[in-house]
C-alpha cells in the first residue's frame, strides 16, 4: 500500500467523526419537518445503501459478493451496530442537547478498549488508558458541559447516549472482523446500511415522506439525501477504509479515540480556543 496513504490514514477516522458529529443537526431539522425517528433512520440508511450500491457498480461490481458463512457479520453490523447506534443517538439528541449527545457518544473508546483486547489481542497499556481518559476529558471541555449556561439534561437522553456509544463500539468490533476477512469497505457499508434500513422500514412512515414530496416539500427529501451521504456513506466508508490499512499503524481503540475528538463539531459552545487546543493536544499525544 502506498506509504504516503498509510502515513495520513489517521485522518480517515478523524473526518468520519466530523461527519458523525453533524448527524444531530440533520435529525433536528428533519424532525422539525415532521419526520419521526424511525423514518429518519430508515430513509437515511436505504438512501445510503442506494448511493453506495451505485458507487460499487462503477467501482467494482465484485464488491457485492459475500460468502454465505460471513453473512451473519454483515447482518450484525447493520441490524445491531448501525441500527441501534442510530436509534439511541437520535433519541438522545431529541431528549437532550446536541452537545451532550456528542459527549456521550465520545465514550465509545471505553467500550472498545477491552473487547479489542479480548477479540483482537490488542494490549491494554498505560499509554492507551491515559489517551482514552485525555480524549474524553477534551470532549467534555469542548462540548460546553461545564459552562454556566449549561445543557439540557434528561435521564432518558443520558441512557440513550451511553447505549449509542456502546453499540457504536459493537459496530467497530464487528466491522473490523469483517475487514480481516478481506472484504472491501464499500461492501461493509453497502450491506450494513441496507440491513439497517430494511430493519427500520416496517416501523417508518413512508406516507409522510411521499406526501411531503407530492405537496412540494422537496427540500426535506434533499436534506435526507445529504443526511445519508454525510452521516452514513462518508463516515462508514472512511472508517471502514481505515480498517483496511495495516493495523500496525492504527488499532481499533486508537481509531475510536481520534473519532471521539471530532464528534463535538455539532456543539453550540465549542469555540473556546483553550478547550479546542486541549482536545487536539490529547489526540496528538495519542499519536
Amino acid at each position: 500500500m502506498n506509504q504516503k496513504l498509510t502515513k495520513y490514514a489517521w485522518l480517515l477516522p478523524f473526518i468520519s467523526g466530523i461527519c458523525w458529529g453533524a448527524a444531530g443537526i440533520f435529525v433536528r431539522t428533519l424532525e422539525h419537518d415532521g419526520l419521526d425517528n424511525f423514518s429518519i433512520i430508515s430513509f437515511r440508511m436505504l438512501l445510503a445503501a442506494l448511493i453506495t450500491g451505485i458507487w460499487i457498480l462503477f467501482y467494482n461490481r465484485h464488491s457485492f459478493y459475500v460468502h454465505r458463512r460471513d453473512f451473519w457479520l454483515f447482518i450484525g453490523s447493520g441490524m445491531i451496530g448501525m441500527t441501534a447506534l442510530s436509534v439511541f443517538y437520535n433519541i438522545s439528541v431529541t431528549k437532550g442537547s446536541l452537545a451532550l449527545s456528542a459527549v456521550l457518544l465520545a465514550m465509545s473508546p471505553v467500550f472498545v478498549l477491552f473487547p479489542a483486547a479480548i477479540f483482537f489481542h490488542e494490549p491494554i497499556t498505560r499509554h492507551k488508558l491515559t489517551c482514552v481518559t485525555l480524549a474524553l476529558i477534551g470532549c467534555v471541555l469542548v462540548s460546553g458541559v461545564l459552562e454556566s449556561n449549561g445543557l439540557s439534561w434528561s435521564i432518558t437522553g443520558i441512557l440513550c447516549g451511553i447505549l449509542a456509544s456502546f453499540f457504536y463500539a459493537v459496530y467497530g468490533i464487528i466491522s473490523k472482523k469483517v475487514t480481516q476477512k478481506g472484504y472491501h469497505f464499500l461492501t461493509i457499508t453497502f450491506y450494513g446500511t441496507l440491513f439497517s434500513g430494511m430493519t427500520m422500514l416496517p416501523f417508518s412512515n413512508i406516507h409522510s415522506l411521499s406526501s411531503m414530496i407530492v405537496s412540494g416539500q422537496r427540500t426535506t427529501f434533499f436534506i435526507l439525501i445529504i443526511h445519508a451521504l454525510v452521516s452514513s456513506v462518508l463516515p462508514y466508508a472512511l472508517y471502514g477504509g481505515r480498517q483496511g490499512i495495516d493495523s500496525r499503524f492504527q488499532r481499533a481503540c486508537r481509531r475510536h479515540v481520534i473519532r471521539s475528538g471530532t464528534l463535538c463539531r455539532n456543539t453550540r459552545y465549542s469555540f473556546h480556543l483553550w478547550t479546542l487546543f486541549y482536545n487536539y493536544c490529547c489526540n496528538i499525544i495519542k499519536l
